[in-house]
């Protein structure tokens, strides 16, 4: 018998030996004539982290327990009977700004120094879990610890009230063993306490609240990626159009979807009060973020309706908004110059549902002639309320020295629709540089004209410090 199986190796093995042979040398072998016909081949050569150019970490004021971003074994967990699994740990950050800011007119002068001091304590007990508390020690109601240079007056913002307290959790994670298949659609996260609330850029609301709120998030249904919405109740600290109310509270439900091309927004409030002079109010907004080939877009309709006829804060109006912006062609110094264009259309006199005293009006993110600083009782160049006007700013950003510096060059334009009186025209600069790995340095300029201050011109300077 012809012996099949002899004559199948003796002729299989040499042509499988030939065919690996170049494969194995492609692998193991011949790597730098390899390498130089193929450049995008990776190299078989264990090279370690290249971490030898990172700059090191800044570390927070305090931490115990895992480090922020420390590298280092984990410290040992804790397991709750409910399954969740803790990794508890501490950190205290914050942020400290002094600025001398100044502004001179025909019949008007001011010049003032004014500092500011966030302070923030974090115990974070899981990616998902956190209590988070928060003091301004340097300023209360819009008076900020300073030296009016003008009246040579100090100002004494002191004190030591807790702006923010919230715990905030995934009802999920901590009781992971009701769905350990993760089928059941119950990581739904909640925050309660005193909390930041900021929807529509904060046009709609821009504030800090005692609030409970439950979110559902990562829902897909109609051809949607994701789809978030957000219930909220709120019952003090509540500011509608800038005027606190004790007495009031507010319901909300507010919105998020991905489409194909486009971010939405769509957000609805409701804000109810025992005194008259204040009333009832219902606010709504939507927007929609998406680009158009090289530009990006965001448009915003923001509404308010006064409930009450006796009410002397809110009122009825209609404020569209919206921001054009795109990466001119040749512009790669630190990751691209930026040239925007901002417009704006106020009905009535819309008002924000809740607005805290040193958050900016409205139309804050037209431009920087009508972002209020946050620092000091000096308002923005071009007033940010909305009420009865059209206007809109045109800006050039430039990113310089590898993104360690920048500039903005801004022009600014704000007419009333009802009183010719009210209108104003402005153009400013604004430069900032990183000094090392926590300190910022802001550099303010700005000039125009107004029918109230006739011809006005001012500035700022500002050193922000990350602590």
């Amino acid at each position: 018998m012809f012996p099949v199986k002899r004559f199948l190796r003796a002729i299989c093995l040499p042509a499988v030996a030939l065919v690996s042979l170049p494969l194995a040398t492609a692998q193991h072998g011949n790597h730098d004539g390899e390498e130089e016909h193929d450049h995008s081949r990776l190299t078989d050569v264990y090279l370690p982290p290249q971490v030898s150019t990172f700059p090191e970490r800044p570390a927070p004021l305090f931490e115990w327990g895992n480090g922020f971003l420390e590298p280092g074994p984990l410290k040992e967990p804790i397991r709750l009977p409910t399954g969740a699994i803790w990794s508890p740990n501490l950190i205290v950050w914050g942020t400290a700004r002094s600025g001398l800011s100044t502004r001179s007119a025909k019949d008007s002068d001011a010049a003032q120094w004014a500092n500011r001091l966030d302070l923030f304590a974090q115990a974070k007990l899981s990616p998902t879990e956190r209590f988070v508390i928060g003091l301004r020690p340097l300023d209360k109601n819009g008076v900020f610890s300073g030296y009016d240079l003008k009246e040579g007056d100090s100002a004494d913002g002191f004190n030591l009230d807790v702006q923010t307290f919230f715990f905030e959790g995934d009802f999920g994670e901590i009781f992971p063993g009701l769905d350990r298949e993760d089928t059941r659609a119950l990581d739904i996260g909640f925050g309660i306490g005193r909390q930041p609330v900021n929807f529509q850029e904060g046009i709609l609301i821009n504030d800090v609240v005692d609030a409970f709120t439950v979110t559902r998030n990562s829902l897909r249904f109609g051809g949607l990626s994701n789809f978030r919405a957000t219930a909220l109740f709120a019952w003090d600290e509540i500011a509608p159009a800038g005027g606190e109310d004790p007495e009031g509270g507010m319901l909300g439900v507010l919105t998020a979807a991905d489409f194909t091309e486009s971010y939405v927004e769509v957000d609805l409030l409701t804000t109810f009060s025992d005194n008259p002079d204040i009333g009832n109010g219902l606010y709504g907004g939507i927007g929609a973020t998406q680009r158009f080939g090289e530009m990006a877009s965001t448009f915003r309709a923001n509404a308010s309706i006064s409930l009450d006829d006796d009410s002397t804060v809110i009122d009825d109006g209609l404020l569209l908004t919206s921001v054009l912006s795109w990466v001119p062609h040749g512009t790669h110094d630190g990751g691209g110059d930026n040239l925007y264009v901002g417009s704006f259309l106020g009905i009535d006199n819309f008002t924000s549902a809740s607005r805290g005293p040193s958050a900016p009006g409205p139309l804050a993110n037209i431009g920087i002639l009508f972002a209020a600083t946050g620092l000091g009782n000096i308002g923005a160049p071009i007033s940010p309320q909305g009420a009865d006007v059209i206007g809109g700013s045109v800006g050039y950003q430039q990113i310089m020295h590898g993104g360690r510096s920048q500039i903005i060059y801004e022009a600014g334009l704000r007419l009333s629709t009802d009183n010719e009186d009210d209108n104003t025209i402005a153009v400013g600069a604004r430069y900032r540089k990183a000094i090392g790995q926590r300190m910022i340095l802001t550099l303010d300029a700005f000039a125009g004209n107004d029918a109230i201050d006739d011809n006005f011109i001012g500035g700022r300077v500002e050193i922000l410090w990350r602590l």
